[in-house]
């Protein structure tokens, strides 16, 4: 066994990355990018031929989240909350006479809906401005910020519009999906096509999936799963309802989708079972992949296209490193580097992370992932020369999935000593509805024994051992962390909950107002309606905090103050219980955080913490807390006297 790599320092590993969101513009003239600017993610732009010349769009100390190009190329669109509220606020950057528009209050949720080359200075946003609970539709002038809406809903969770800005079809959802609905006769919507519950999930966390119709109107292109267990992409006639199946793959559901920008037809789809596969449905896009393949081995995305698509920005992502941008010139087969996500990674030694399928008590095939100390694995084939103490690292949604990739976390945690294990449990998306499905009301039931299982897993392959296994995660993750501490108090040495419910009834009662038109599914997820005694009786039954008692082991617990799909609350009171069950616990909170930490000081703190947290119970590596990290963290309860850094 090789000595222990060096320590990479916090800062290095929990900075935002120097490239990031990268897009080309319509007309291929610019690159744009997110890029920090006074500690905050923040837009940037450069010429496409010339990108060492960056010009800075904003000085935001809110971080910048998403952007986008209108078809005129001369307005560029952005948005962002306040201190995570996540009533994204819509602004624009004209580039002619450098002035910035405020198309929407702050406190309002705003979408972007459409954007058609048609009406390169109109674009089409959804607004909750008439009432807090449905997005309207509106038509917003980007140049004299002026909006009309063209429709008051009451019941759509998503819309698609043509390329006249005309609104033509919205997603209504229920507890079992949903469907399209064209909306062309307003006073008689007709019901198009049928939509699956993890379709629906797919939607909400992979917004690229929201397709649309072709350039003549004629077809509508979905992804859905009515006659199989994972998606197929699917072409479907607007005005006979004939469907036509151009892509499927059974071993996942589709999670990305190609367009022709001007003709909307697809030119590839990809599927993600353990890492990103795309498949072409064409000779010239079979010849652009083939070409891509062979100048980097890492997963492919195309991140945007010019109007005439003869140019891509395509990034080439990889486990143990950062991500590539390459600027791809279809017509001279030729790709250009432009930069990496972060250069400074490529300066550190960073490990690799095995995909692994472990198989639940009911034989559930779960893809899973696991990272290594490189000291404790010098061949890289993800079996450690001795067990290592193991974090099992637990994703969010519960509707999400854990990915393939350079994942900061993983990286942190085994160049401290440990291995890492991600695992994609029942109620994970990606993997077809029967997999989602299986998770549907098994909150701190099924789904905690899929975790369990890959602990068992983990201890047969000589991973880790029993007594050394600690279990840490965000949002759902911080949940499961609960249940993990609450349900089996002597599986785990410790916790790690970031933003996790501990009161399920209290959480839905707190959603965001916006979700309503989601509600059905999410009472699908979580496995009951919450109006109904039987069902406050079952959330009551699921809720950690009503077995604050039984914990055994520490925990550390970190929450943003205005976190809306989580309030706070959630964890005070877990913090109280605990306390009054004289249980100790170490409690941080960020007042200009929400759901997420995306300030990079306040990461780096809160790390820090965990880092010192878990050096003490599990015995791994730990780096000096830095003074002169800018952070809001108030650390409100510290029963393990972890603020006190001088303890290295």
């Amino acid at each position: 066994m090789q000595p222990p790599d060096p320590i990479i320092p916090r800062n290095i590993i929990w900075a935002d990355p120097t490239r990031y969101l990268v897009k080309v513009s319509p007309y291929g003239k610019y690159i744009s990018y997110l890029a920090p600017f006074q500690g905050d993610l923040n837009l940037w732009i450069t010429p496409s031929d010339d990108i060492l010349s960056p010009t800075l769009v904003t000085a935001s100390q809110n971080p910048i989240r998403d952007h986008w190009w209108s078809k005129n190329e001369d307005i560029i669109l952005y948005y962002f909350d306040q201190k995570g509220d996540e009533n994204w606020q819509l602004h624009g950057y004209q580039l002619s006479t450098g002035k910035t528009h405020v198309y929407t209050e702050s406190g309002l949720q705003s979408r972007i809906l459409h954007i058609s080359a048609k009406h390169p200075d109109k674009i089409l946003i959804g607004l909750n401005q008439r009432v807090r609970h449905y997005i309207d539709v509106y038509q917003l002038d980007l140049q004299s910020g002026q909006m009309q809406c063209i429709y008051e809903n009451i019941q759509y969770w998503d819309f698609i519009a043509d390329e006249d800005l005309h609104l033509r079809f919205g997603l209504k959802v229920d507890g079992k999906g949903g469907e399209w609905v064209d909306l062309s006769l307003i006073n008689q919507p007709r019901a198009l096509t049928k939509i699956a519950m993890h379709d629906i999930s797919g939607l909400y966390f992979f917004p690229r999936l929201r397709l649309g119709l072709s350039s003549d109107n004629q077809k509508l292109y979905l992804t859905r799963s009515m006659d199989s267990n994972t998606s197929t992409l699917i072409s479907l006639e607007v005005m006979t309802g004939k469907i036509e199946k151009i892509g499927h793959n059974p071993l996942a559901d589709i999670c990305d989708v190609l367009l022709n920008p001007s003709t909307k037809e697809p030119l590839a789809f990809a599927i993600n079972h353990q890492r990103k596969e795309w498949h072409c449905l064409n000779d010239n896009t079979i010849r652009d992949f083939t070409y891509l393949q062979s100048i980097d081995d890492g997963d492919i995305d195309v991140l945007s296209q010019s109007e005439n698509n003869e140019l891509w920005l395509v990034s080439f992502v990889h486990d143990n490193g950062p991500v590539a941008f390459y600027l791809y010139d279809r017509i001279k087969v030729q790709a250009t580097h432009l930069f990496d996500s972060d250069a400074a990674l490529k300066n550190f030694p960073f490990t690799k992370m095995h995909p692994r399928i472990i198989t639940s008590r009911d034989g559930l095939k779960c893809v899973s992932y696991l990272s290594l100390p490189r000291q404790s694995d010098i061949q890289e084939k993800g079996i450690p020369f001795k067990p290592v103490p193991l974090i099992l690292l637990v994703h969010g949604g519960p509707n999400y999935r854990d990915f393939w990739g350079f994942n900061a976390t993983h990286q942190w945690l085994a160049n401290r000593g440990y291995a890492v294990l991600s695992v994609n449990y029942r109620a994970s998306t990606g993997f077809g509805k029967a997999h989602l499905d299986a998770g549907h009301g098994e909150w701190g039931g099924k789904i905690h024994n899929d975790l369990l299982d890959a602990i068992d897993w983990a201890i047969r392959e000589g991973i880790t051992t029993q007594d050394k296994v600690a279990i840490m995660g965000r949002s759902f993750g911080g949940y499961a962390t609960l249940v993990g501490l609450t349900l089996t108090p002597d599986t785990f040495c410790c916790g790690v909950d970031i933003v996790g419910p501990s009161n399920l009834e209290t959480m839905v009662k707190h959603f965001p107002p916006y979700w309503k038109a989601m509600q059905g599914a999410i009472h699908e997820m979580i496995g009951c309606d919450p109006n109904t005694v039987e069902g406050k009786a079952y959330l009551q039954e699921r809720s950690p905090l009503h077995y604050a008692d039984r914990i055994k082991k520490p925990l550390l617990i970190g929450h943003g103050a205005n976190d809306v799909r989580v309030m706070q609350d959630e964890s005070d009171k877990m913090v109280q219980a605990m306390r009054a069950n004289g249980i100790p616990v170490t409690y941080a909170i960020f007042p200009d955080e929400g759901h997420q930490f995306l300030h990079p000081g306040n990461r780096m703190a809160f790390y820090a913490l965990a880092e010192s947290f878990l050096a003490i119970i599990l015995g791994g590596a730990c780096e000096p807390y830095d003074n002169t990290v800018n952070t809001t963290m108030q650390v409100k309860v510290d029963d393990f006297e972890l603020s006190d850094m001088n303890l290295h």
